[in-house]
């Protein structure tokens, strides 16, 4: 294990997951738990940029661990913490303010997106610097890969950035992380408008996002219902076909075969015969991650997992604090 580089990914516990989630990120954090020093942190200080009950909060803290286990991340090989139980997260986030420009922030894709929206002096400050807290949580654990989604690739992109301004300042303190993004699949769209991303909000009617606790047959009808097109042909085209190009990553990314290949099987054959394949392919995942999730959606253990994963998390986060404090002069 000492030899093994780090790999980190953090999830705001945002309750139900989506199928985007678990296709973009999380299955290649699963694929890969193998192969490194792994972490899943649960990004509870991140999910207080915006107002949420907190009994709620602490529901939906719970509802993602046992997610992120029943899609297969192991808690004997991951280790797996919430990020308030760590507060060297807090502080190395406030340090790496420092080493930030504003113009950096504003280009971030949040706040731009956010700010339109309600104007910038509408934004609370914790969506204007939480990517500096997002760096931080890479930085603190000498992460070499983060497995992400290519919306997520920006932040990875400012954390390489503000590592290699503070090395230059203070010396060789932090390694400079990469950004994971799986070659097919890496962004799941939302079924009925295939320019944008599959999120939970979906304003509101949910028929464009699929849940991974959503009920087996709705989750089939959202497939079948998906937007397409009127070109009658199974091709991965994602600037011509955007909605049949999402559900052959859908497919792809869950059985595993290739674009090439489902083009061939179903060269001869109507959109709907397609959409039935792709509709049983998430149909047979889900059942899979539900029956799974019944399992360790238990407070107690969910709660020793937490507790065990954060005394490793502290230990080795609290070592890099006393780095970075002795290059800085704080200690």
């Amino acid at each position: 294990m000492k030899n093994k580089k780090v790999m980190l990914t953090g999830v705001r516990p945002s309750g139900n997951l989506t199928l985007g989630n678990y296709l973009g990120a999380i299955k290649n954090f699963v694929e890969k738990q193998n192969d490194f020093k792994s972490y899943i942190f649960i990004a509870d200080l991140h999910a207080l940029t915006s107002y949420v009950e907190p009994k709620k909060l602490k529901e939906s803290i719970r509802n993602s661990i046992a997610m992120y286990l029943s899609c297969g991340v192991d808690f004997e090989k991951t280790t797996i913490f919430k990020q308030s139980d760590v507060l060297e997260h807090g502080f190395l986030g406030f340090i790496m303010t420092f080493q930030t420009k504003m113009g950096e922030l504003q280009r971030m894709t949040q706040f731009k997106y956010k700010s339109q929206n309600v104007g910038k002096f509408g934004v609370d400050t914790g969506l204007f610097v939480y990517p500096t807290l997002m760096v931080s949580d890479i930085l603190l654990y000498d992460t070499a890969i983060v497995p992400v989604g290519k919306d997520q690739q920006q932040h990875v992109e400012l954390t390489r950035d503000l590592a290699e301004r503070f090395n230059k300042k203070y010396g060789d303190v932090f390694n400079m992380p990469d950004v994971f993004i799986a070659p097919i699949g890496n962004k799941i769209l939302n079924l009925q408008n295939p320019e944008e991303k599959m999120n939970k909000s979906d304003n509101g009617d949910n028929k464009g996002t699929i849940f991974l606790l959503d009920d087996i047959e709705v989750a089939k009808k959202k497939i079948m219902s998906a937007k397409t097109d009127s070109l009658n042909q199974v091709k991965f085209d994602e600037e011509n076909q955007p909605g049949i190009s999402n559900l052959m990553s859908i497919l792809s990314k869950i059985t595993g075969e290739s674009f090439e290949s489902i083009e061939n099987r179903f060269k001869n054959k109507g959109y709907g015969d397609f959409k039935k394949e792709v509709a049983e392919a998430v149909g047979d995942l889900l059942k899979d991650i539900q029956e799974k999730y019944k399992k360790y959606n238990n407070e107690n253990f969910l709660k020793n997992i937490l507790q065990k994963g954060a005394q490793k998390a502290r230990r080795v986060a609290n070592k890099k604090i006393k780095e970075v404090s002795k290059v800085l002069g704080l200690n």
